[in-house]
């Protein structure tokens, strides 16, 4: 069974993922090495152990240290295709309101500082799924588009799946819920139905880990007629 360590960076989740070897997931939105220094240190983590960083999707609160953390492990990065100018650049895809509080929502991250430590150039892109089994996890990665059109997940054979913001906490009244965001809805809960297949625990981009009951619930609870075909 993977270890999994969470820490949170600024207002985003960092995953380290310990089977045969260590990967990440996602980097947080901290601009001060020390706090990962610190945080590794904490955590008795050799830092050339970790093999490859794996970004969920372009939005820069995801990867905004991945440049950073590439020099200081010697691991690759590597993000679906349809990430990459995002990461290139260091620029957010567009961000798409899903429903009237995704309005409200916008709004607020205007006032925040997204800006990334810096951009990366990714060593690895997929299509369609990557597998992750030569770099010591026995696991995939997976295109699960729908919050954005680069949106993926890292799904391991024991059940855990890292989902980026498709599970976050609301900053409104702090409980876990979907996204108020999404490029094509309908592609989103595509996404939920194919990792509800293969997934029993739910780890997002921002908040704790759900299982799948609770995830099928906050699904049952969205007001989204897509939510209620699934």
């Amino acid at each position: 069974m993977p270890e999994i360590v969470k820490f949170q960076f600024g207002i985003s989740n960092m995953y380290l993922i310990k089977d045969r070897e260590m990967i990440l997931v996602d980097t947080g939105l901290e601009k001060i090495k020390e706090k990962y220094n610190d945080a590794f240190l904490k955590s008795d983590v050799n830092l050339e152990d970790i093999k490859l960083i794996v970004i969920t999707h372009g939005h820069t609160d995801h990867f905004s240290f991945a440049g950073e953390l590439k020099k200081m492990t010697g691991a690759p990065v590597l993000c679906h295709r349809l990430a990459v100018t995002a990461l290139k650049t260091g620029k957010s895809p567009e961000y798409v309101p899903r429903e009237e509080k995704g309005k409200e929502f916008l709004e607020l991250i205007g006032t925040l500082d997204l800006t990334p430590y810096g951009p990366v150039d990714p060593d690895l892109t997929f299509e369609h799924e990557f597998d992750l089994t030569p770099y010591g996890v026995s696991g995939k990665v997976i295109h699960t588009p729908g919050h954005s059109d680069c949106s993926s997940s890292v799904v391991l054979d024991s059940g855990e799946a890292f989902v980026g913001d498709m599970l976050i906490d609301s900053p409104f009244t702090g409980e876990m819920r979907l996204p108020y965001l999404a490029s094509d809805e309908s592609r989103l809960f595509e996404s939920y139905r194919k990792l509800l297949g293969i997934a029993k625990i739910f780890y997002g981009g921002h908040g704790i880990p759900f299982s799948k009951k609770e995830m099928l619930e906050l699904i049952r609870k969205d007001k989204s007629p897509e939510a209620k075909r699934l």
